[in-house]
């Protein structure tokens, strides 16, 4: 099982994807914005950071373009790389 991070807005917002996701993540760990050492003033509703597990792969990540090409340049240059060894061993 894959673990992912996913960063709502606001407390609201998790709690609405984490209410549509009911109970087909495991949630591992939540990090809400930090206070203010010393301060008795309540903190405004800020970004919450989620990590989690799922087998459900509506609840992954998209990959990024960028990911993909570099895994195109992967395979192309070990494709390159073989192609390169046969043409010196002939």
């Amino acid at each position: 099982m894959a673990i992912f991070t996913k960063r709502f807005a606001d407390a609201d917002e998790y709690e609405e994807w984490l209410e549509k996701a009911s109970g087909r993540v495991n949630v591992l760990e939540i990090v809400k914005p930090p206070t203010i050492y010393g301060s008795s003033a309540i903190p405004k509703n800020g970004p919450v950071t989620l990590r989690y597990q799922t087998h459900d792969k509506s609840f992954h990540p998209p990959k990024s373009a960028n990911a993909k090409v570099a895994e195109y340049a992967i395979v192309g240059a070990a494709f390159f790389a073989l192609f390169a060894y046969l043409i010196a061993e002939l």
